[in-house]
This record gives structure tokens, C-alpha cells and sequence, in this order.
């Protein structure tokens, strides 16, 4: 395995993972990196890398989506938001879904990069946004262009034509691709990229999202549950709900508490489910206090997505001591959570792989269950927006060019 290809091991991190994430090596580069919109994740992750770069300068092709339940917080970055143009398409998947989809063309990407001059880009995706930055890069012999890839085969398998002829061009003009988990990096591979051209720059954990209290929990009380996320059919979480109540009717000496932190379309179908001994509470959109509040209420996260590409929430409630039912559909899930450890895996789109999960998680002692959530807590605790950025820096300081060829 070559220097840029470090994947992730399940269940934790190597000693010389931990050690490379205290690595702060200055680089003498003016990075760019376009991505569509910001997250949190996106934001500490960043402000780790512009601590290590000459400059970094971030292009982002709207403030944010129309979907969000959150408003656009970059403080501390240098941030450019572009000329867009964003399309709405309907995103329909063989699991049973549909969502609508947002396409971004930065229409002023060129311009924007002509006048930046980068050292470095790292482009998000394999879209229109990474093909414009192909374009420049072909008149930019110094630059570096990486495709910093976030997606899975799961969802990656029912891309039209187009998409992936799309593809096949951005794959001739990048120089680099980074994968977010195992399953990124098994697609990366499959469009025929080479293992030397493959990085990692993982997801990282927002340290103000995790619970920090001490677990307890009384003997014998009812388990809680704690889903988070939007009520919709993506996320696999009414059929979940269904499946829950199904299970603490076939067994009555245990209830069932879910808390759902969160809002969508959804909730009124989940809540016509709630009985005496399957309870449900809405907690709604919920900030950063009141997501830490729901972790320390919580003695199990669920997450029974169809299809996402990572998948934050279930390393987030590793890292506040949860341990996690989780979709194998969810990158982080594959490659944290390790069954019967820290927590259990099954397939979402299955009702009796749902009850079976359920059955051996609601079964679990609760010593056992608080050796569990000590292990998941274990597990993910190499995960921050330093080693994050680590990984990044590690590929930008290879890459870069040197003065002497600027």
C-alpha cells in the first residue's frame, strides 16, 4: 500500500493513524477547494487545513440548499460563493425512494480559478463542478487537481449514461481522487483508476456534537432508542418504526421508547404507530445542545437508511457512547461498527433482517450493553477534524509544486 492509500480499519485505528494525526507540517501552497455548500463537518475540517496551508480559499456554488434546516456558517474561512446555475431533478432508486436531487454548474468556475491561481484544487464530486476544474487544469500544468469523492456503490450502481460518460472525462483530467470509506474506494476502483492515484480524506466527527456526560442507566428501565435524521423515505425510518412496534408486540415484557430528532414528511405517518408499549417522541429540529441532550438520553442509535454515502450520525453516537443499530447501506456503519461489539448491522430493506437486529439488540444485557457503548466510544476515537485534515495535508504536501517550479 502506497503512502496515499490508507483505508480505514474497522473497530479503530492503527498506532501510526493516531500518530499522524498530531503531524502539523506547514505547506507553502494556496489551496482551492469547491464544494457545493457547507456543513459543519465541512467547516472544522477546513479551518484544520488553512491552519496548515499558505492560503486556502474555499468556492462554494450556493450559500446553501433549499432542503436545509440550517442557515450557511463559515466564520474564520475565506469563502467565495459562485455564479450558479442549479437544476432539481428527481432522484428514484430501486430500493423504493425517490428525493429530489440538486445540480449544481458553477458557471464562473474558470474566472474564479483564473484569478485565485491555485497551487492545489480539490473539487467535490464527480460532477460538473470537478469537469470545470478539468478544463482549467489543462492550461495550468502546476496546478493539481483532486477529486475528492463521496459516494458509495450502493448509489453509485444506478447512475444514468450520462453521468458516467460524464465520468469517464473527469477521471482523464484529475491527477488524484480521495475516497471517503470502502466502499468510494471499491467504485473509485471500478471506473479503472489506479491505487496510486487513490488518497483517503475521511468524514470527521463535530467535537460540539458529542455527548461528553458519563452513560448510566437503571436496570431494567425501558431501552431508548434515539433516531436522527429527516422523516423521509431514504432513511428507512418508518419502515424501522413499523418493524419496532412489530417487535414490542410479539414481545411483551419490554418496551420500546423511540426518540426522533429530527422533521420531514413522514412524521405523522410514524406517529399514527406509537402505542402503550411503543412510544414515540418528536424531538425536532434539534442544535448542537439539544443533539447532545438526545445522545445522553439514548441507549441505542439507529440508523436504517436505504442509501447514504457515509452517514455521520451513527460515529457521532459511537463517540458519545451509543452503541449503534445500524443499515449496512451506510458507509460509517461498515466501517465502524462491528456486530455484537459496538453494535449490529442489518439490511434495511428487509422486514425480518430489521426484527432479527432488533431482537438481538433489545435481548443484549445491559452489561453487556454498556461494555458495547465503552467499545463504540473506543472505536471512533481517532476520528476529529485534525486527522481529517491530516489525511488531506498528507496528499496536498505530495502533490504540491515545489517553488522552484512555480
Amino acid at each position: 500500500m502506497s503512502s496515499l492509500q490508507q483505508t480505514q480499519p474497522r473497530g479503530g485505528a492503527t498506532n501510526s493513524q493516531k500518530a499522524e494525526e498530531n503531524q502539523t507540517e506547514f505547506i507553502d501552497a494556496h489551496v482551492v477547494i469547491l464544494n457545493n455548500y457547507l456543513r459543519r463537518h465541512h467547516v472544522v475540517v477546513y479551518k484544520e487545513i488553512a491552519r496548515r496551508v499558505r492560503k486556502l480559499t474555499v468556492l462554494l456554488s450556493v450559500d446553501m440548499e433549499p432542503d436545509r434546516q440550517w442557515g450557511a456558517q463559515w466564520d474564520g474561512l475565506d469563502v467565495i460563493v459562485q455564479k450558479n446555475k442549479m437544476f432539481t431533478a428527481k432522484w428514484r432508486h430501486s430500493s423504493g425512494f425517490s428525493e429530489d436531487n440538486f445540480i449544481h454548474v458553477p458557471l464562473d468556475t474558470g474566472k474564479q480559478l483564473r484569478k485565485l491561481n491555485p497551487d492545489v484544487i480539490l473539487s467535490y464530486e464527480m460532477g460538473m463542478r470537478t469537469l470545470l476544474c478539468s478544463f482549467y487544469r489543462m492550461f495550468r500544468r502546476n496546478c493539481k487537481l483532486v477529486m475528492v469523492g463521496n459516494m458509495s456503490e450502493h448509489i453509485e450502481k444506478e447512475r444514468g449514461v450520462f453521468r458516467r460518460a460524464l465520468r469517464k472525462a473527469i477521471i482523464r483530467g484529475a491527477d488524484f481522487f480521495t475516497y471517503n470509506g470502502p466502499s468510494c474506494r471499491r467504485y473509485l476502483q471500478s471506473l479503472g483508476i489506479k491505487e496510486e492515484k487513490l488518497s483517503h480524506f475521511p468524514y470527521c466527527i463535530d467535537p460540539d456534537a458529542v455527548s461528553s456526560v458519563p452513560r448510566s442507566r437503571d436496570a431494567g428501565s425501558t431501552r431508548t432508542l434515539l433516531y436522527c435524521g429527516a422523516l423521509s423515505s431514504r432513511k428507512g425510518i418508518l419502515q424501522f418504526a413499523k418493524a419496532a412496534k412489530a417487535w414490542s408486540k410479539n414481545n411483551r415484557s419490554d418496551g420500546v421508547r423511540l426518540n426522533i430528532a429530527g422533521v420531514g414528511e413522514l412524521q405523522d405517518s410514524i406517529a399514527k404507530l406509537s402505542s402503550e408499549r411503543f412510544e414515540i417522541n418528536f424531538l425536532g429540529n434539534c442544535d448542537l445542545e439539544a443533539l447532545r441532550q438526545a445522545y445522553e438520553n439514548a441507549d441505542i442509535c439507529v440508523f436504517p437508511t436505504l442509501a447514504d454515502e457515509w452517514g455521520l450520525v451513527p460515529i457521532e453516537a459511537m463517540a458519545s457512547g451509543l452503541p449503534v443499530l445500524g443499515s449496512i447501506n451506510a458507509q460509517s456503519v461498515e466501517s465502524c461498527v462491528v456486530e455484537g461489539e459496538n453494535g449490529w448491522i442489518f439490511r434495511p430493506d428487509s422486514d425480518q433482517a430489521i426484527l432479527d437486529a432488533l431482537d438481538r439488540c433489545m435481548k443484549t444485557s445491559d452489561e453487556k450493553l454498556a461494555a458495547m457503548g465503552t467499545a463504540a466510544k473506543e472505536a471512533v476515537a481517532y476520528i476529529s477534524p485534525s486527522f481529517s485534515a491530516n489525511e488531506a495535508c498528507r496528499l496536498i504536501s505530495m502533490i504540491a509544486p515545489t517553488n522552484e517550479k512555480k
